[in-house]
């Protein structure tokens, strides 16, 4: 958890508050660093684009080619967080 807390407060260049700075932990935790840094959803946040930035936690959602329901859930829950 500390390495994906690292790597969020390295790769994210705006002010985050504490909900969006917890969001994107755990997203990183799960999706790994490397897809954090490669994703649109950083670059949109980087942009100060937040609402566009969270409108992409949800395409996450994939895992061996398929849509996954826990996956669903959880960038739902990532997203609700973000927003909070």
């Amino acid at each position: 958890l500390e390495s994906s807390e690292g790597w969020v407060s390295r790769l994210i260049k705006t002010a985050l508050t504490e909900n969006q700075y917890s969001a994107l932990t755990s997203f990183t935790f799960n999706v790994g660093a490397g897809a954090l840094q490669r994703s649109t959803l950083r670059m949109k946040l980087n942009r100060g684009e937040c609402q566009n930035a969270a409108d992409e936690f949800p395409k996450w959602r994939m895992a061996g080619g398929r849509i996954l329901a826990g996956l669903v859930r959880r960038r739902a829950a990532e997203r609700a967080l973000f927003l909070d």
